[in-house]
């Protein structure tokens, strides 16, 4: 009876994908939201207050959130949003919802720290800082979320304001270099800071020897090559305070971030499937700092799944062609709970890699990534299999009656999206495909 009600489950969602356009989230939706700067409180006459904003972009899901706040050593930083004093505040924002929480600005003294958003689906966010002068507002601006990246580059004059913060449990150093207009350092310090600490400070207070007209940017990155750094900066000139764009990398990006990411977008579009719960209670270890590119998925009582950073870093900055990675393992997780080696390919019961990749694909379209990023996965891997010592031989954890990434699976690729498109309905696929690939002839299935 559980195998069938999963079957029907799947096939009942399936058939009503046509009548849904495709689940796209906004550019800066995310499941991780980093915010490298608050502060609350003060004397009457220079108080902050810091209001927290969030948008829930999905029409269909809520989302269940945690803000986790930290101090400028680390430690859990209590703040009260109008509930009580608390460090970490959990809340769940409805289907196109939205929920401010704003500091009451408890303190007499201004308390300063950084805060982190986990949403079990992506989520937009903003900060709103305001500066209160005997009562009256003095300073409003307001920064959106950012992401840990290798490197921070920012416009910068001697008064710039920059928020630092540590996304690592332990002591990590940084270093901060200040580069003329003319592309020269001239000026460099480093600052170190305690597991989840934060510091907040102008740039002439870390680099007193700078002269009071310069003009340039500043370079901001791990002692450490291979840690990531979390910064903020604001232009100060003039007496006006303004925020500037986000200084992050474009990639190499922050990969636990993307797949936290990849994965909790692809378990919200697997939560609709009726007759099984593909949530994994607790939640999985899923990030593990290995050099070889595998993923895994556990299938004894402990069911699992298992991302390395390597095959993050191999599929690089495609987040359609790691979706597809991770939606093959929760495929397999699903196999193991029915009890059934093939769920939709009835007719290839020993094939559970084939039937896997079809469920994969099917997850992937519904959650909004790129099908074709499926056959660049499987390239990739195939690539870095021959002698790099990159990838494992064998790459789930699962048996495979084939090899992994062999010529004939890559080619298969074709037919699986075809088949997928077969079972969520032609017109399912005919929106994804005016979305992503308005310009691939009629007969491509996408």
């Amino acid at each position: 009876m559980a195998k069938r009600a999963f079957l029907m489950g799947v096939l009942s969602v399936i058939g009503c994908f046509g009548q849904n356009n495709p689940t796209f989230y906004p550019t800066a939706a995310h499941v991780n939201l980093y915010f490298p700067h608050l502060a609350d409180g003060g004397p009457v006459f220079g108080q902050w207050q810091s209001s927290v904003e969030f948008v829930n972009p999905s029409p269909t899901m809520t989302a269940h959130v945690q803000l986790s706040l930290f101090g400028d050593q680390g430690l859990p930083l209590s703040l009260d949003f109008g509930s009580g004093s608390f460090a970490v505040h959990p809340f769940s924002i409805p289907p196109s919802g939205r929920i401010t929480l704003r500091s009451t600005l408890a303190s007499g003294t201004i308390v300063e720290g950084q805060a982190v958003a986990n949403s079990d689906i992506p989520i937009q966010g903003t900060i709103l800082f305001r500066n209160i002068v005997n009562g009256k507002l003095g300073v409003e601006l307001s920064a959106p979320p950012t992401l840990p990246t290798s490197r921070y580059l920012s416009l910068a004059t001697r008064d710039l304001g920059v928020a630092l913060a540590n996304v690592s449990g332990v002591t990590k150093s940084f270093v901060v270099t200040a580069v003329d207009s003319s592309g020269t350092a001239v000026a460099t310090t480093l600052i170190t800071l305690a597991g989840f600490g934060h510091h907040a400070f102008n740039l002439g207070q870390e680099l007193p020897d700078l002269p009071a007209d310069f003009s340039g940017s500043i370079v901001i990155t791990p002692q450490v090559p291979g840690d990531q750094v979390l910064a903020w900066t604001v232009n100060v000139e003039r007496n006006l305070i303004s925020t500037l764009p986000i200084g992050q990398l474009e990639w190499p990006i922050s990969h636990p971030d993307r797949i936290q990411l990849v994965f909790q977008r692809l378990l919200a579009a697997a939560s609709s499937l009726s007759g099984i719960n593909l949530n994994l209670q607790p939640p999985p270890k899923l990030v593990t700092p290995s050099d070889v590119a595998a993923a895994s998925a556990s299938v004894n009582s402990n069911q699992n799944v298992q991302i390395n950073l390597a095959l993050s870093e191999l599929v690089s900055d495609s987040p359609s062609e790691l979706a597809f990675l991770v939606a093959h393992e929760l495929a397999h997780i699903a196999q193991t709970r029915t009890g059934m080696n093939t769920i939709l390919l009835p007719n290839e019961a020993t094939n559970k890699e084939a039937d896997a990749d079809l469920i994969a694909m099917i997850l992937v379209l519904q959650a909004g990534f790129d099908p074709y990023g499926a056959p660049g996965a499987i390239g990739k891997l195939s690539m870095a299999n021959g002698s790099s010592g990159l990838v494992s031989s064998n790459f789930d954890n699962l048996p495979d009656p084939t090899p992994a990434f062999s010529a004939a699976r890559m080619n298969s690729m074709l037919g699986v999206i075809t088949s997928a498109c077969t079972y969520v309905t032609a017109g399912y696929c005919a929106a994804d495909k005016a979305a992503i690939h308005p310009h691939f002839p009629g007969s491509a299935p996408l």
